[in-house]
């Protein structure tokens, strides 16, 4: 009789930073219910992956899901397979930290269950050949991707019934590929479809193998998956349904194969992921194209044997498409690659390589359909961690240079730090890229601007009526009316200390949609060092005038000091509006507990608009986390406020997601020839009580 053995593989993942809400969700609706399931059928081979941030949320609220997964590991139902312990990218991170992080997991796994991991599940399945030397590094033999990392590699691709040997400097790794099919069946197509495609790959030896692993979340948590693999029993019918085929059919595991088969072959995978992912990282107009041409090779029924020559861009291009998420990871890894410093002074500090695993959490440097890089929690936990891990660093006498071109763009930062605020000016303009309150961990300019994506040309016929006629693939939901009202572009990069000239006649809403009339022309820049800041001296044009816009920045304890000089270098009148550009992200834009202080005067949530005359103060509180941001002016000022909000897709639809409150206050020019006017800015940050 022919044969087919099958594999299924779960992979469960909460970033670190989740709401709580979230965790407890996921619990309820597939976690906790899958493992109950399972456990009902003692003679299912499994193979289960927790992320690291999961597990340890697990161990503080909800033991009795891990207590449970354990128990069915003892009892011979599940495979435990590893990964990078906070779900990195392994590839976007140094190689001490691949390896560091994989022990990591598979420690937990050793000392809390005994386990030995062998296998590793492959974050966002993101490929790259350098990473065999450090899975083997970490005593990994064998990892899971999907079968579209095989389309480019030749003859092997048309045989994908097993697993393959890959190998690097005489490294050797073993890869399985995943089931398209198999995973696009489950758990969407009723359960003996799946026991249909499992036949239709018997062989007579009976050796052929059969991948299905995916996100747990899918079991549950997806729209309408609830309903279908518990209410309606889905997940409980397909396991009856393999026990009621197991003359033919048997479940094993990634290990028991491994042991008793050899490979189907030695391949060469190039840089890749899935393939939706190589659509996204790509820059919004190429991303677009692409999916229209996938689109007409697929109506021309040709969208699977052109599959292989198709390939858009690799995931390391999202640090060039998002600079924010560029930013992150190179703060992050700038660290890392300073640790070895402290190795001569005791060591590295466990609790500082922890913090620095956890702001290697993948979710917050990448966005495709929806969340996460447009998600502000989920980069305020990257932020978070990033800083204990850098306070720990230099308490273990670790020292961090003043000036360094932290993002690999060419230009320098300087740093500036004092006992409780720290932050990086760039060398080339003087704008501020981040400002860092230390007492909370608290990146105080964490956003991201607003981008233009793919899916944004669907929203014009978005439906808030989630019972409309059509599939699921037909209808794009939003969860407010008046969302494309709302959808602008921002056409620079929305910093601290950026510098606007502009007519009279301009108003708050078109800088709040980015459409401020510029009449600055910066001709050239340059920042100087001094002992307790920076000097950046601005030459520019006005019209037919010429400007030069002097800025004395200095950092005392929790104040930043910033003076202001702005003189007619030219031969006619400038009479302009000058403004000085300031952004921050204190998240929930709406919440009670976040809010302006203008003149002392309450004027509402950081989430509003404003449009304040005779401005000498204005105060951002943040009374969750206990400060708030102070500016007080010497000359008072016209002052123009508004939220910076995204809009980008969640699991329930088109969302606004607010990001930042964007500041402009703003003073009359009438500058003649030689005249010049004088400002300063006094911003602290400090507790609220």
């Amino acid at each position: 009789m022919k044969k087919v053995q099958f594999i299924f593989g779960i992979h469960n993942h909460q970033p670190v930073g989740n709401f709580d809400k979230v965790f407890h969700d996921a619990c309820d609706r597939s976690y906790l219910p899958f493992l109950q399931t399972l456990e009902k059928f003692p003679e299912i081979s499994m193979a289960f992956h927790f992320s690291g941030s999961l597990i340890e949320w697990l161990e503080g609220h909800r033991l009795e899901v891990l207590e449970l997964f354990k128990r069915l590991v003892c009892r011979g139902n599940i495979e435990v397979l590893g990964s990078g312990f906070y779900e990195p990218i392994l590839a976007m991170i140094p190689e001490a930290d691949q390896v560091g992080q994989i022990k990591k997991m598979n420690d937990w796994a050793l000392q809390r269950m005994d386990y030995e991991i062998k296998g590793n599940w492959l974050t966002e399945r993101v490929w790259e050949p350098h990473l065999v030397r450090s899975l083997n590094g970490a005593d990994i033999e064998y990892m899971v991707v999907d079968d579209y990392h095989f389309l480019t590699t030749g003859p092997a691709s048309k045989n994908l019934n097993g697993y393959f040997y890959t190998e690097q400097e005489g490294k050797v790794l073993s890869v399985f590929p995943i089931n398209q099919k198999m995973r696009y069946a489950m758990p969407f197509e009723d359960p003996q479809v799946a026991i249909d495609i499992l036949r239709s790959y018997t062989t007579e030896n009976g050796d052929s193998l059969i991948v299905m692993a995916d996100d747990g979340e899918k079991f549950g948590i997806w729209p309408g998956t609830w309903n279908t693999v518990y209410s309606q029993k889905w997940l409980e019918r397909f396991f009856t349904l393999i026990g009621e085929n197991s003359d033919w059919l048997t479940t094993t595991t990634f290990k028991q194969y491994h042991s008793n088969h050899l490979p189907r072959d030695l391949v060469y995978i190039p840089t890749s992921s899935y393939f939706e992912m190589s659509q996204w990282t790509l820059p919004t107009d190429l991303g677009r194209q692409m999916d229209h041409f996938v689109r007409d090779l697929e109506h021309q029924g040709k969208g699977d044997e052109s599959r292989p020559f198709i390939k858009g861009g690799m995931w390391r291009n999202y640090f060039t498409k998002y600079p924010e998420s560029n930013w992150m990871q190179k703060r992050v890894q700038f660290l890392s690659l300073n640790l070895s410093q402290l190795e001569s002074k005791g060591g590295i500090p466990s609790d500082l390589r922890d913090d620095l695993y956890r702001a290697q959490c993948n979710c917050a440097y990448w966005h495709g359909v929806f969340g996460g890089l447009y998600l502000p929690h989920l980069r305020h936990a990257i932020f978070e961690h990033l800083l204990k891990a850098e306070e720990k660093f230099l308490a273990s006498g670790g020292s961090l240079p003043g000036l360094v071109d932290i993002d690999s763009d060419g230009v320098k930062e300087y740093r500036l730090r004092s006992d409780s605020v720290q932050l990086f000016i760039a060398a080339d303009t003087g704008h501020i890229r981040e400002i860092d309150w230390l007492p909370s961990y608290f990146n105080v300019t964490n956003y991201v601007q607003r981008y233009s994506e793919h899916y944004h040309e669907k929203l014009a016929s978005a439906s808030n009526d989630s019972n409309a006629g059509g599939s699921i693939h037909d209808i794009v939901l939003t969860k407010e009316e008046g969302l494309q009202d709302k959808l602008f572009i921002d056409g620079y990069r929305r910093h601290g200390l950026i510098d606007h000239i502009f007519d009279i006649n301009q108003s708050q809403d078109l800088h709040y949609r980015g459409n401020l009339q510029e009449n600055l022309s910066v001709l050239s820049s340059e920042v100087q060092q001094h002992e307790a800041g920076v000097q950046i001296k601005a030459m520019g044009q006005v019209g037919q005038s010429q400007i030069q816009i002097e800025k004395k920045v200095e950092l005392h304890h929790n104040e930043l000091s910033v003076k202001i000089d702005i003189t007619n270098t030219g031969e006619t009148t400038i009479g302009q509006l000058y403004g000085l550009e300031l952004n921050f992200g204190l998240l929930g834009g709406n919440s009670p507990d976040r809010y302006y202080l203008v003149n002392n005067n309450n004027v509402g949530a950081l989430n509003t608009h404003g449009d304040e005359p005779a401005v000498q103060t204005v105060a951002l509180f943040n009374e969750w986390d206990n400060f708030k941001i102070n500016m007080n002016f010497s000359k008072k000022c016209q002052l123009w406020r508004s939220p910076i909000e995204t809009i980008s897709m969640s699991e329930a639809g088109f969302e606004r997601v607010y990001q930042a409150s964007a500041l402009l206050p703003h003073w009359k020019l009438n500058l003649t020839p030689g005249e010049s006017l004088e400002l300063e800015l006094l911003l602290s940050i400090n507790k609220i009580k």
